[in-house]
Order: C-alpha cells, then sequence, then structure tokens
C-alpha cells in the first residue's frame, strides 16, 4: 500500500482560516508546554482486500503544543522509522500466519 500524503501543515497557520493565528500567545504556549500539555491526534483507514478480507491501518501521533518547525521535521522522520519498524514486524507475523 503505498504511503498516504499529508498536506504540510505551517504550525503558524491556523487551518481553518489560512492565515497567521494573532491569538497566539508565546508565553502561553511555554507554560501550556511546561506542564506537559500535548495534543493526540489519530486517523484509521480500513481498506477492502476482497474475499471477504479487509486490512486496517490506524496513525496517531502526540505531539506538544504549538511544535516548532525543527520538531515537525524530527516527528515526520521518527515516524519513517517507526513505519520501517512497524512494517518489518507485520511481515514476520504474516508469514507465520501463512506457515500454519
Amino acid at each position: 500500500m503505498p504511503p498516504i500524503k499529508s498536506k504540510k501543515v505551517d504550525p503558524e497557520v491556523t487551518p481553518e482560516v489560512g492565515k497567521k493565528s494573532p491569538e497566539v500567545d508565546k508565553k502561553t504556549t511555554i507554560e501550556l508546554r511546561d506542564k506537559g500539555c500535548t495534543v493526540y491526534y489519530e486517523k484509521s483507514a480500513t481498506k477492502n482486500l476482497g474475499n471477504y478480507e479487509s486490512a486496517k491501518v490506524t496513525v496517531g501521533i502526540t505531539i506538544p503544543i504549538l511544535p516548532t518547525k525543527e520538531e515537525v521535521s524530527q516527528i515526520e522522520r521518527t515516524i519513517e522509522i517507526a513505519e520501517g519498524i512497524v512494517m518489518d514486524e507485520l511481515e514476520v507475523q504474516l508469514k507465520e500466519l501463512d506457515s500454519k
């Protein structure tokens, strides 16, 4: 299954209106981050494989309040590493199922 491409998001742009968010207070952001506040976001997709079989993929991420561009870059790289680990393990487990 090819990777799902996502829109790159500028953390300083409000997605709903596409403009710089004037309400962002850096002091409040720092206070929230110091308290360990994060946001968890998840999406799932189920693909019909035919013959009454399907595959479900779920991707979720916990990120700090208003991540910097550097943090977003590190998050993207970490997701790539995690995908490799998960795909390798899925392959091993599927082979085990096929051998039974």
